[in-house]
């Protein structure tokens, strides 16, 4: 549930492993299972499909730095302890329409203890051009997660970890950072969710909103993001889900 970041300096191995995932990945539509800017650490269940339309924007001007970004993700489960995931976005500026862009992922959930609330998650989410190559190349994501949640339905569950780009070029800002996140039930139909990815890069980005449940199988997610280098980067995302 976030912009389609844009790098460059790509290396033949990230191509490599990027086409891997695509490979894992058949007859999928969101991306991994998340809060609204980092990975969660849980995974679907095998066979379990989840589908999200997406819109971003930042209210302006185009040359005062407004933008339009559109995506439309997926996810499937394809173990007990996998699940793969494909995205793809448009992101919309000044500059014109920006090259589609493919996010291939996958993620293991590597502990779970229902005893102690813990689970823990290890993945990775690449990100490849595939329109309008020139000055626009690909790179990763790799990362580690962990989730504590509690007995009590009302109480907040936590998430935390961290988080290292691959492929990125010298100026492309942080390299690596932290992923913190809260969820917090205030209704039995809504959530607040909140978390950060730190970093001054494509990904940094703050956000805070709320997760509806329309019906059992289909939800609405609305979030304020708050970008690491500056309002200019803030924008406001609405989101329709369905699983399967």
């Amino acid at each position: 549930m976030n912009l389609p970041p844009t790098a460059s300096n790509s290396a033949t191995s990230l191509i490599i492993f990027a086409t891997l995932l695509i490979a894992l990945s058949p007859l999928v539509t969101r991306s991994q299972s998340s809060l609204f800017n980092i990975p969660n650490a849980e995974v679907l269940g095998k066979n379990e499909r989840y589908v999200e339309i997406d819109f971003d924007s930042h209210f302006d001007k185009y040359r005062r730095g407004g933008f339009q970004s559109y995506g439309v993700v997926g996810v499937f489960g394809v173990g007990k302890r996998v699940e793969v995931g494909m995205n793809g976005y448009l992101l919309r500026d000044e500059d014109g329409v920006h090259p589609f862009q493919l996010q291939p992922n996958i993620k293991f959930k590597v502990y779970e203890s229902e005893t102690l609330g813990l689970s823990a998650a290890v993945g990775g989410i690449a990100y490849i051009p595939v329109s309008k190559r020139v000055g626009t190349d690909a790179f990763a994501s790799l990362y580690a997660v962990a989730r504590k949640e509690f007995r009590n339905k009302w109480t907040p569950v936590f998430t935390g970890g961290a988080y290292h780009l691959v492929g990125t070029g010298p100026d492309s800002g942080s390299k690596r950072g932290f992923l913190v996140g809260i969820e917090q039930p205030i209704h039995s139909r809504v959530n607040f969710i909140a978390d950060w990815n730190s970093g001054k890069n494509d990904l940094g980005y703050a956000a805070a909103g709320i997760g509806l449940t329309l019906t059992k199988r289909s939800y609405l997610y609305s979030a304020y993001y708050f970008g690491n280098q500056g309002r200019g980067n803030n924008s406001l995302g609405i989101y329709y889900v369905r699983s399967f």
